[in-house]
């Protein structure tokens, strides 16, 4: 069993903006010939797309031919919507996650889903969740930040409360990261700098608030095999240990707890994930390749197979919440 746990979708089509002129970045998909796709914002050219993003038989095709058993499909990060008004933000998630829906019940065991809510409304958000988890979806998608506010802000602690009462795991992914603004005449850099960098001071923020000891069976994975908190992990102990425990706010060590995250696979160095998986946090790393964009990891069986062996099956079994018999 293989499962590449970090992978997008987009619908084909999406429907009209319930509230024209609002601002809200409302998306529309613009076909083209040859089965290719460009997604707008408000109008403006996003992201150019392939039928890979939304045709069942093709990620099939593709995941035969790379020798995997399964993909987790998550919505690509710019429709989580955190900056719309929470009702439009709510009709967009729902249509996004009948979409996952549809190819996750058409094709049972060879699909997994991570939906998307409101979280800028996190009583609906919670509420949200009950939907997701009666549609069968393992978790829930969010991002690096909620509209610039860390995931480890209290605010969030009602929905996280939520997500564990109902076994959905929660997979964090980098999207408006800090910095962006900084590094303008280098665009190519936020893929590759800022995204890990704003995934690691997430994981930063959900440590330093004690989430994970405040909900301790409460599922966080990682995208881009956690960016930086390995070594943010480490300084945060000895700010723990001079602090006495964050004024004995957290009782086990950051790096305790960062080793108790999941994290995909997707660093691109064999040596580094074999650290990750091996060193920091053993059993705790699944495959992931961010397919099917660009910047995803190809070969990925050969690319664990060089890291060394590791648990990459258990691990996406337990991220998912799956049983032996799925």
């Amino acid at each position: 069993m293989l499962i590449d746990v970090h992978t997008h979708l987009v619908p084909a089509s999406f429907p009209a903006d319930p509230a024209p002129g609002c601002g809200g970045r409302w998306p529309c998909m613009r076909h083209h010939s040859a089965g290719r796709a460009t997604i707008e914002f408000d109008g403006k050219p996003f992201r150019e797309l392939d039928p890979r993003s939304w045709e069942m038989e093709r990620r099939i095709d593709d995941m035969e031919r790379e020798g995997l058993t399964a993909q987790a499909l998550s919505p690509m990060p710019e429709l989580l919507s955190y900056w719309m008004q929470p009702a439009a933000a709510l009709e967009l998630n729902r249509w996004v996650n009948h979409a996952i829906a549809e190819l996750c019940s058409a094709a049972p065991g060879r699909f997994y889903g991570l939906g998307s809510v409101p979280l800028q409304d996190v009583e609906l958000a919670a509420r949200e969740l009950s939907r997701l988890k009666a549609d069968g979806f393992a978790g829930v998608e969010i991002g690096s930040n909620i509209d610039g506010v860390m995931p480890g802000d209290a605010r969030f602690n009602p929905f996280y409360a939520e997500a564990e009462r109902l076994g959905l795991a929660i997979f964090v992914h980098a999207l408006h990261p800090i910095g962006v603004e900084r590094v303008t005449a280098w665009p190519d850099l936020v893929p590759f700098a800022n995204f890990p960098l704003d995934t690691g001071l997430a994981a930063a923020t959900l440590i330093r608030a004690g989430v994970s000891e405040r909900f301790p069976a409460l599922r966080f994975g990682f995208s881009h095999g956690g960016g930086a908190i390995v070594p943010l992990a480490h300084r945060l102990t000895r700010s723990w240990e001079l602090s006495d425990g964050f004024q004995e706010a957290l009782r086990a060590s950051p790096s305790v707890v960062a080793a108790g995250f999941f994290y995909d696979s997707l660093v691109y160095d064999p040596g580094y994930l074999d650290h990750l998986a091996g060193t920091f946090a053993p059993g705790q790393v699944f495959p992931g390749t961010d397919y099917p964009y660009a910047i995803q990891q190809t070969e990925l069986a050969a690319f664990l197979n060089g890291a060394g062996a590791h648990d990459w099956d258990g691990a996406a079994a337990r991220f998912l919440g799956l049983s032996a018999s799925n």
